[in-house]
């Protein structure tokens, strides 16, 4: 077995690549798949390991996405052009020693031109790129594991081979053979006996006609199935009135500490319903908190529901980055059996894990109520239906020093987007400190805090202001509810600051 090294950037795609490294490890084994190097001891050369690391593999998978190539240093550099950046001596080290290198391309990045990158990464340009989209994850990675297991260097975990028909079958094979020949004899005839019932059934009550076919008796009427949920127009209205809110554990928040991030994980709702009449749907409203300093990853995979001995999986897919001081929020439904007093939100971060406890005995019914969303919470007002015209200018024009560089924020614009959605702004000029090496001024920069949960701009900004320069850029929030407190953040690696925006110009209808 060959060993996997995943090469990304922080700053552009370090969710996308902790999900992958995830899944390849399940599927190849920790030993054999690598990214970063963690276990350091003081005084190590952390450069010098990082490329042993990489002589080690003899495949390496570049994560690409939309600002690998146009990421900048503090002095407005791309970082791809200094030759001591981590990405560009793994990449090079990689194509330096004739490894299996391969561009897998996310979030919608599209393969750098080879004119665009430094000489020792050129060659990566006439590799075959392989694109990894939040909308086919699952599909996208089987044809990247089908490729690493077979015509790649990497070879696949070993399955256990079943047994072949051309070998002779002893007396206990010949022996469940036949049981299990009987067992789909009945089966099929059970099928076939229901669907012709079914069809005979069908067809008297379509026809109207009372005389019972030739030889057979009349059919009476079909008995009632009292367990069933019904079978008519008034289902949706039926199984709005089976719905449940469950009440929040007494610990709802978990957090976990990782090499690149801190995430903190909250429960806001969890509602239950029927689905048919042996299982029923939990489904759990979880917030992603990341605290920084680096994006991370938010899917499925980081949860499990625990019923009795059961680890069940959540019923969709869930794939997400969420970006370093960011809030993002997911709905995960799990399919549950009936008649549980209790289960359990497993919820993992690479290695480690953790369980908060669920009562399903607490609960209380969710009303059919416009007002009420659907974990049986209160709606809140949207902007949209409580400001009486758009757009409304807030009035802010302020400067904060953060860092080498000063922000000033110079306007506040809330609009209309959508007949559900406004938008929120926020113009800001930044200065680069003369004498300070220039300051790098973009998306990642700005966050605006509604009602104390951060948010990142919707837009994309990438800017490089040199020493003594100024540059001017505008950045877009989605506002969707009425909030009681906006403020714009200003981050810096070592530094940060928070502006309250005043409120008090919006005129309610």
């Amino acid at each position: 077995m060959s060993d996997i090294f995943i090469s990304y950037r922080r700053d552009d795609s370090a969710g996308h690549a902790g999900r992958l490294f995830d899944r390849l490890k399940e599927r190849f084994g920790a030993e054999h798949v690598f990214m970063d190097v963690t276990d350091l001891r003081p005084g190590q050369d952390f450069a010098l390991e990082l490329e042993q690391a990489v002589a080690k593999a003899d495949c390496l998978l570049a994560v690409i996405g939309p600002r690998w190539l146009e990421a900048v240093d503090a002095s407005g550099r791309r970082r791809i052009d200094d030759p001591d950046d981590f990405v560009r001596r793994e990449i090079g080290a990689g194509l330096a020693k004739g490894a299996s290198v391969i561009p897998v391309l996310v979030h919608g990045a599209t393969m750098p031109r080879a004119d665009a990158m430094p000489e020792a990464l050129r060659p990566l340009a006439r590799r075959q790129a392989i694109a990894l989209t939040d909308e086919r994850w699952d599909s996208d990675l089987r044809e990247l594991v089908q490729f690493l297991s077979a015509d790649g260097k990497a070879t696949a975990v070993p399955r256990v081979a079943e047994p072949s028909t051309s070998q002779p079958v002893n007396a206990r094979g010949r022996w469940i053979g036949a049981v299990a020949l009987v067992a789909v004899a009945l089966i099929v005839g059970a099928t076939w006996i229901a669907f012709n019932g079914s069809n005979r059934h069908a067809q008297t009550a379509e026809s109207g006609s009372t005389a019972a076919p030739r030889g057979t008796a009349a059919a009476g009427p079909a008995p009632a199935v009292t367990d069933a949920l019904p079978a008519d127009r008034s289902v949706k209205a039926a199984l709005a009135q089976q719905r449940f809110a469950i009440a929040l554990p007494q610990v709802s928040e978990v957090r976990f500490r990782t090499n690149r991030a801190q995430l903190v994980f909250t429960v806001l709702g969890i509602r239950q319903e029927p689905r048919d009449r042996d299982t029923q749907v939990l489904t759990f409203l979880v917030r992603l908190l990341n605290r920084g300093p680096t994006d991370e990853a938010f899917g499925s995979d980081q949860f499990r529901l625990i019923a009795g001995d059961q680890a069940i999986a959540p019923t969709a897919t869930l794939i997400s980055a969420v970006e370093n001081t960011e809030a993002k929020e997911a709905s995960l439904g799990f399919i549950v059996p009936n008649g549980l007093a209790e289960v359990a939100l497993e919820v993992r971060v690479y290695a480690e894990s953790t369980r908060i406890p669920v009562m399903l005995s607490a609960r209380s019914p969710i009303a059919d109520d416009a007002s009420l969303d659907g974990f049986g919470h209160a709606r809140p007002l949207r902007v949209v239906d409580t400001l009486k015209a758009f757009p409304v200018a807030l009035p802010i024009d302020q400067v904060v020093e953060v860092g080498k560089a000063s922000y000033r924020i110079s306007a506040a614009v809330i609009d209309r987007e959508t007949v559900e959605k406004a938008s929120l702004t926020i113009t800001i000029r930044c200065s680069a400190t003369r004498g300070s090496g220039g300051v790098s001024f973009g998306s990642g920069t700005v966050r605006l805090w509604i009602d104390g949960v951060p948010r990142a701009p919707v837009n994309r900004v990438n800017l490089a202001v040199d020493s003594g320069d100024s540059k001017e850029a505008s950045f877009v929030f989605d506002l969707v509810s009425m909030p009681q407190t906006l403020e714009v953040g200003i981050l810096n690696s070592s530094d940060s600051a928070r502006v309250l925006l005043p409120l008090t110009s919006l005129v309610k209808r």
